[in-house]
């Protein structure tokens, strides 16, 4: 199949799952399954996003400002389960009482003056990504503080500062470094000076705030990378436009700017001493997420999925195209303060996960989303080569989650984790894919009877 015809048919399934919200919502409950189920798997994946595009008959400006959905499919003995729950923050509890839609830029502009006016706190949707962290589950978005959720039930417990530690906003891409035995995220502070917070949180005992960096300007920051030592940030020059998100002052896309005159600033930083961080520009470019970095003879190597510019904001609400990403490797030398940039895979990419065990170290394979969700890739970091599996026609796939099988001695060995829409039955179903074969396809699929919305992130709980 044509790569174009691959990204249309993916792009039409992709609509859907922007465009139409969650159906109903329910605890765990059997999924039909077809094929079967690996015995091995037994654990739970939970997935976010958003879940919503519209409240009391008025649709959001933009998939971002969706409230969250959390989604869960529990493996056991050969059997799968499935719950799908919306996020019931204090922000859609008020709303829902009210009987109308109070926050966001998609509000009413009458009512976003009185929120300004009352200084009315923004909507916690918590609708990117949920972390298991010392046996809690924790919903994020990249401009709030975390959300608890019940594993079981999927119920809103509610959000947290993770006992005070938590100084601002915290994002919704943690990192784990397992030699630290501990994950590491970042959050943003904006105000007359904004600042990055450093936050770790460790496999046992409390979170903490490792420090705090300052910023030259407010941008807009959807991901990091951690190594074994340092936290590096490519900080692409989108801006946020502090007067227009004070004043609520719709649409929600124009509050983030692109400013390429301002390059994109490199900062690499001990985790230890982020005081002795080093800095410095290049040209500008743009990536939504990090695959993973590493160090090796005194440089930092660090795989993104690259794009040339923010084009993407718009793609989620314009048929306009733009330039996909690429799966890119930089190799920033701190004594040069330079950068090298070499693209590694022409195949469009996004959403990359690896084997757990070598985060933040050397590795081999990046699993990824290729020809905007048709299919799932397998790149060679080393090779550049990339094998693949194609869904069918109008059938759009997720972030690859990868689950090691126990005792594995490769990076693939294990199983790829993702969750599919299908747009002739208008139903999701998990995918689950042997590591090692993957162009065979599926082994086995677990259905819902419903479409579950675009979900962006999640990860695999095992059973203990």
């Amino acid at each position: 199949m044509a790569q174009a015809d691959i990204q249309s048919r993916a792009g039409r399934s992709r609509d859907t799952l922007y465009r139409e919200s969650l159906p109903y919502e329910h605890g765990f409950e059997p999924l039909r399954v077809e094929g079967e189920l690996p015995a091995e798997l037994r654990g739970t994946l939970y997935r976010d996003g958003p879940g919503l595009f519209e409240l009391f008959g008025r649709r959001y400006g933009h998939p971002f400002e969706g409230d969250g959905v959390i989604t869960a499919v529990r493996l056991e003995a050969g059997q799968a389960c499935g719950a799908a729950r919306i996020i019931e923050s204090r922000g859609l509890v008020h709303e829902r009482a009210a009987g109308r839609m109070i926050y966001g830029f998609s509000a009413p502009a009458a009512q976003r003056l009185l929120n300004v006016a009352q200084r009315r706190q923004g909507k916690n949707t918590g609708n990117t990504n949920v972390i298991w962290w010392q046996g809690r589950l924790f919903a994020l978005m990249e401009a709030a503080r975390p959300t608890e959720i019940a594993p079981d039930g999927l119920a809103t417990l509610g959000e947290t500062d993770l006992g005070g530690i938590i100084r601002g906003a915290f994002s919704a891409h943690p990192h784990r470094v397992p030699t630290r035995r501990a994950m590491y995220n970042i959050g943003l502070r904006y105000g007359k000076q904004t600042y990055l917070d450093l936050y770790e949180l460790p496999d046992s005992g409390q979170a903490r705030h490792v420090g705090s960096l300052s910023l030259t300007y407010a941008p807009m920051i959807h991901d990091f990378m951690v190594t074994g030592n340092h936290v590096v940030l490519l900080l692409s020059p989108v801006r946020i436009r502090v007067m227009r998100t004070m004043l609520q002052m719709g649409p929600f896309h124009r509050i983030f700017e692109w400013t390429p005159r301002l390059g994109t600033e490199v900062i690499a930083a001990p985790i230890d001493a982020l005081d002795r961080a080093i800095r410095f520009h290049t040209d500008a470019f743009f990536q939504w997420h990090y695959a993973n970095a590493f160090e090796r003879d005194g440089r930092l190597v660090v795989d993104i999925v690259r794009y040339r510019n923010f084009d993407t904001m718009l793609g989620f609400i314009s048929d306009n195209g733009y330039a996909p990403g690429t799966f890119h490797r930089i190799t920033i030398d701190p004594e040069r303060r330079a950068l090298d940039s070499a693209q590694l895979s022409d195949v469009p990419c996004e959403f990359p996960r690896l084997h757990p065990d070598v985060e933040a170290g050397e590795y081999r394979y990046a699993w990824l989303t290729i020809h905007g969700g048709g299919g799932i890739g397998r790149l060679d970091v080393d090779t550049g080569e990339l094998v693949e599996y194609l869904f069918d026609d109008l059938q759009s796939a997720s972030e690859p989650v990868f689950v090691p099988r126990a005792g594995a001695r490769s990076e693939t060995d294990g199983y790829v984790l993702t969750l599919v829409y299908d747009g002739r039955s208008h139903t999701s179903f998990l995918a689950v894919i042997d590591g090692q074969r993957l162009p065979d396809g599926p082994v086995a699929r677990a259905f819902f009877d419903h479409h579950i919305p675009a979900t962006f992130h999640g990860n695999w709980v095992a059973s203990t």
